[in-house]
């Protein structure tokens, strides 16, 4: 931890009340300085920990109630192959929505926005300047494509715990889902991120010539834009099909209400899968603000102004006059989502290492990954050779009275296996016992404190990500106070989600949440072998009195 320096002056006095609030506070003390220690009073020194350090797969994570889904595939050498898949409810704006006279259906667009930065302008195919943008949750290998299979969703999603409705219903990463006609899905076809994609083109026709496909009569063609301009995956869905599940029923009891129509429509299973060219592409993307809108004209009766003709007959000013107008409704994905996470670990070098991994001893390399991938588990101060639970190691540093100026963790990058997705961020905490504890915060990561904790990727003299540190100076002044209620838990250090952060109004928020949407990993140096310069290290600062 940075210290922050005063200034001592010579009179007796004013260092007597110094070392005053020095002796009754630890956490003071380590705000102090150095020009106190300086003073042939206290000596500062440094202690080195040995640890041991392995890696764990995550069986599961939970996946609903997220700001952001993850659908797509991700295949690489080191982690093998992620096929990250989705479920989702639909809801109304509006009970039994009318489509009107003589409606027919234009376009059935699913409409997911990607998260995009602006990056100045380009020039369309018309030399027209259009805004630019840049893809920023979108990793792509090979010629970037996955498969995508949507189905109608056969299963309800419950909002509430039908075991207890008081708590809020929870979706995991590895639970089952069922297709509704799974040989006839709504959607089929390889998916490519587009940047450009920023519009969309809706065709409408004219009645009774549509359907007729040998004579339908184009009336208007439709450019669509969002009031805020930005990228969005478009996804066509058949007409015909959803006529028959929307616009057939709409005036029915099972658009009467939204809890009604879903249970009627119970949403949409959105399957990745990766191509036969094991291309892959794994999108991050704005799930909250997805819809499905369904495009048609109808008939309206309206009267024309003095000079207009809106029936086309050569006529102006009649009344009555029956008007092709075009309508659309819109469906938000506004109900419950869960991703579904499908792993294939098979001739990894991640399988090839967690086949054998020695808990006791540690290993050579740490493999971490989000989107239930795996962790590193890094064990504090050796053994507990008397059972008492407390390891020796920890027990003599109990005794010492040090006041801890910082206490930090340093893993390294394995540079001799690198994935394409280094995180910028790893996140250090507590993991919950076998009794089924939840995994906790560190006191270093609590409100506001959470940058204290630190993590972030730093780099090389030459600009190369070169290691992780991790400060954790309030667990560790905590944990070796002679009376300390403080309990030692291995660590783990996962991959860094938003949702990690603590809320910085609730001081009793310690519970680390269950989640990780953030689909990067890396390989780190382990505490193996004794020789390595850059393996894992654990180093205390610290002052003693003379």
């Amino acid at each position: 931890m940075i210290k922050k320096f005063v200034v001592v002056t010579k009179y007796l006095s004013l260092t007597a009340l110094i070392l005053i609030g020095v002796l009754s506070c630890e956490k003071d003390f380590k705000n102090v300085g150095v020009n106190i220690v300086d003073n042939n009073i206290f000596s500062t020194d440094k202690y080195t920990s040995e640890v041991v350090a392995y890696s764990d797969s995550i069986e599961r994570n939970q996946t609903n109630g997220l700001t952001k889904y993850l659908i797509g595939v991700q295949r690489d050498a080191v982690f093998g192959k992620l096929e990250a898949s989705l479920v989702t409810q639909l809801s109304l704006t509006e009970n039994n929505p009318d489509f009107g006279t003589n409606a027919v259906i234009d376009s059935v667009i699913v409409d997911i926005p990607y998260f995009a930065t602006l990056d100045g302008t380009q020039t369309d195919v018309d030399d027209n300047n259009v805004p630019k943008f840049v893809l920023d949750s979108v990793w792509t290998t090979g010629n970037g494509t996955f498969q995508l299979n949507i189905f109608e969703l056969g299963t309800y999603l419950n909002r509430l715990n039908p075991d207890n409705p008081t708590e809020t219903q929870k979706y995991f990463s590895d639970d089952s889902f069922i297709k509704t006609n799974p040989l006839s899905p709504l959607y089929s076809s390889l998916i490519a991120p587009n940047e450009n994609d920023t519009m969309l083109v809706v065709k409408r026709f004219k009645y009774p010539n549509y359907p007729d496909l040998f004579g339908k009569v184009l009336y208007q063609t439709d450019t669509i834009k969002k009031t805020t301009l930005a990228p969005s995956l478009k996804i066509p869905f058949d007409k015909d099909v959803i006529k028959v599940i929307f616009q057939d029923n709409a005036s029915g009891n099972d658009f009467a209400s939204n809890s009604n129509f879903q249970h009627y429509f119970r949403g949409l299973y959105f399957e990745a899968l990766e191509d036969n060219q094991n291309n892959a592409t794994l999108m991050n993307l704005a799930m909250s603000d997805a819809s499905l809108t369904i495009y048609y004209s109808n008939d309206v009766e309206k009267d024309e102004g003095e000079d207009e003709d809106l029936d086309g007959n050569g006529v102006t000013g009649e009344e009555n006059v029956t008007v092709r107008t075009p309508e659309s409704f819109v469906f938000p994905f506004t109900g419950v989502k869960s991703n579904l996470y499908q792993r294939d670990d098979s001739a990894s070098d991640f399988e090839n290492n967690i086949v054998a991994i020695d808990p006791i001893n540690g290993e050579e390399q740490l493999f971490v990954h989000g989107a239930e991938g795996s962790i590193a588990i890094i064990k504090l101060f050796g053994e507990d050779a008397n059972g008492n639970e407390i390891p020796d190691e920890l027990e003599t540093i109990k005794t010492e009275n040090w006041l801890i100026n910082d206490a930090k963790i340093t893993v390294y990058i394995d540079q001799n296996n690198t994935t394409n997705w280094t995180p910028s961020r790893l996140y250090l905490y507590a993991i919950g016992n076998e009794d089924d504890e939840d995994d906790t915060q560190l006191t270093d990561a609590m409100p506001q404190s959470i940058s204290d904790i630190g993590g972030w990727l730093g780099e090389d003299s030459e600009g190369t990500p070169e290691k992780f540190v991790f400060h954790i100076t309030d667990f560790m002044s905590e944990l070796i106070k002679p009376d300390s209620e403080v309990v030692l838990h291995d660590l783990g250090i996962k991959v860094f989600d938003t949702h990690d952060i603590p809320n910085q109004q609730i001081a009793t928020d310690t519970i680390l949440k269950n989640y990780n949407t953030n689909p990067k990993g890396l390989v780190l140096k382990g505490n193996l072998p004794n020789t390595e310069n850059n393996r894992i290290k654990f180093e205390i600062y610290y002052s003693e009195k003379n």
